[in-house]
């Protein structure tokens, strides 16, 4: 029988608490019954995560935080490009070793992120890391894991998933690991998209037809985005200054795209969910601060939890926007 605890409704709540300030003391108050079990302490680089269970005990999920990114940095397409290209770092690659397909490559950047999540020190002092607790509490005792996230957390998922799946799942003969993704960008290549399909059928990855990030690092995804959005704020309608010259943000996001081309970043084929989400009339303009609110709307988690038929705590939906 299926594990009524294991839902995209569920994940997606998940997904928000973990953007809360206070995560410990609310979680009861939107999952009724569950509790944090290993709390993470946010690292330098401002990476958050926990680990619950449900009522039942029947269930561990391990929920990671998006990136917080203040809108200001979002003064031209120059500083855009820098969040989008450097603190991502994705065009420096490295090599991902739990990966049965041999040239598995994922952004160093999603690295970084991902080692940033597997020193995460438990604040409640239990000594473990977030994966040694789930091997000994979840795994050794064959109870379902769940993970999820939204944005730079459904990408730090993604890849902690495939770890986890390999490196102590596997050792086990342990397949109930179940992935939920919200608006994650792209981790790796073709070779590694593959492998995680593979390995990890119980997945499911949302997007947003209008949410720009996870198009992310993508080519075609990216030289898609640089038709939107239909019929304002478009792309095509906006010009900026980049390197002291005028370009439109859709010349900007086909050079970006034919650059993302060599990189060969592609997102998972199963089960790889794309839903249609309505503009927001707030940000309609033809001017870049009403491109960049739209692109803030579109990526939030509200939309997604929407789209499941879940209302979330106001607090998640604004910082999810990066507001």
């Amino acid at each position: 029988m299926a594990n009524p605890s294991i839902t995209p409704q569920n994940a997606v709540l998940l997904a928000a608490v973990a953007y809360l300030s206070t995560p410990v003391q609310e979680i009861g108050q939107y999952l009724p019954g569950w509790k944090i079990v290993w709390n993470g302490i946010e690292t330098t680089d401002g990476n958050y995560a926990f680990i619950a269970t449900d009522a039942t005990n029947s269930v561990y999920a391990f929920a990671v935080r998006g990136s917080l990114p203040p809108f200001d940095i979002f003064k031209n397409w120059d500083a855009f490009a820098n969040w989008v290209i450097e603190d991502l770092d994705v065009i420096t690659r490295v090599s991902w070793s739990y990966s049965a397909n041999s040239g598995a490559l994922i952004a160093n950047g999603t690295n970084t992120a991902f080692n940033n999540i597997q020193a995460m020190v438990d604040s409640f002092g239990s000594g473990q890391s977030a994966a040694s607790y789930l091997h000994y509490n979840a795994v050794a005792n064959n109870i379902p894991v769940m993970i999820a996230g939204h944005s730079l957390g459904g990408n730090i998922a993604n890849i902690f998933s495939s770890y986890f799946v390999t490196a102590i799942a596997a050792h086990h003969n342990f397949t109930q690991t179940y992935l939920y993704t919200f608006a994650a960008p792209a981790a790796g290549n073709e070779a590694y998209a593959t492998d995680l399909d593979t390995k990890l059928p119980n997945a499911w990855h949302y997007d947003n037809d209008n949410d720009i990030i996870p198009k992310f690092p993508v080519f075609d995804r990216v030289l898609l985005v640089a038709f939107l959005y239909i019929p304002s704020p478009a792309a095509s309608q906006i010009s900026v200054m980049y390197k002291n010259i005028t370009i439109t943000l859709r010349e900007g996001f086909i050079a970006l795209a034919a650059v993302l081309e060599f990189y060969g970043y592609r997102q998972q084929a199963n089960n790889y969910i794309i839903f249609p989400n309505g503009l927001s009339s707030q940000y309609m303009a033809n001017t870049f601060s009403d491109y960049i609110g739209q692109v803030g709307y579109q990526h939030g988690l509200g939309n997604y939890a929407s789209y499941l038929g879940v209302v979330l705590p106001l607090e998640a939906v604004i910082k999810s926007r990066g507001e």
